[in-house]
């Protein structure tokens, strides 16, 4: 697929470590105190000083052993084009230009629904999770943007700084993708007014469905 990146940035060329984004927040590395009148501090991928590392134990590595040496849930580098690229091959069932990269039934069983929260059979995290499907999360139309109307499958990330979303609606062929890099206070001081989400999320999602899928 032409894709850049991956989660191991020690194999990554000079080039494209020159292009991996540090993250940074404004609050110290060990801690969970935030201090929004400080500076920013980078929290991970600052290469200035030093190239990464290996994750340790990678010289044994047998695939589809141990993938948390790359942290699979949040340690992907890539590009939001990128992860475009990769909505748009699972909006064309799983194939890409002329190449098939998933067969049409792996897309479709990996975004079935194979959890929803009854009131009594896990946890929402503060009703952030509502029913998941293979390692994706499924939202409805009503908690992704304001007023509703755009129910999707995807992933959420929120770790050193980083809020990002990717959102798929493979009914209708829409997807979102955003990222931010950083943030200079405790996302929970800004919650949102509809969703479990910040509300800079929400006012982010709400403003790319408007404007990108809508075309208001």
């Amino acid at each position: 697929m032409g894709l850049h990146g991956g989660y191991n940035p020690s194999e990554f060329s000079t080039t494209e470590i020159d292009n991996v984004a540090t993250l940074y927040r404004k609050r110290t590395i060990d801690t969970e105190v935030w201090h929004p009148d400080g500076p920013w501090i980078a929290q991970v991928d600052d290469y200035s000083a030093r190239p990464p590392v290996p994750p340790a134990g990678i010289a044994g590595y047998v695939v589809g052993s141990n993938g948390t040496l790359f942290s699979p849930t949040g340690g992907l580098r890539i590009s939001a084009a990128d992860l475009g690229k990769v909505m748009l091959m699972l909006t064309n069932g799983g194939r890409y230009q002329d190449r098939q990269i998933l067969q049409p039934e792996s897309v479709a069983l990996m975004f079935s629904q194979q959890w929803k929260h009854n009131g009594s059979n896990g946890d929402t995290y503060r009703g952030l999770y509502h029913s998941w499907g293979l390692g994706n999360q499924r939202f409805d139309d009503n908690r992704l943007v304001e007023g509703g109307g755009f129910s999707a499958s995807g992933h959420l990330g929120e770790a050193y700084g980083l809020i990002s979303t990717f959102v798929v609606d493979l009914q209708h062929g829409n997807g979102m993708v955003s990222l931010i890099g950083g943030t200079g206070a405790d996302p929970d001081s800004n919650p949102g007014r509809y969703s479990a989400m910040t509300r800079s999320e929400e006012r982010i999602l709400t403003a790319l469905y408007r404007r990108a899928i809508l075309g208001r």
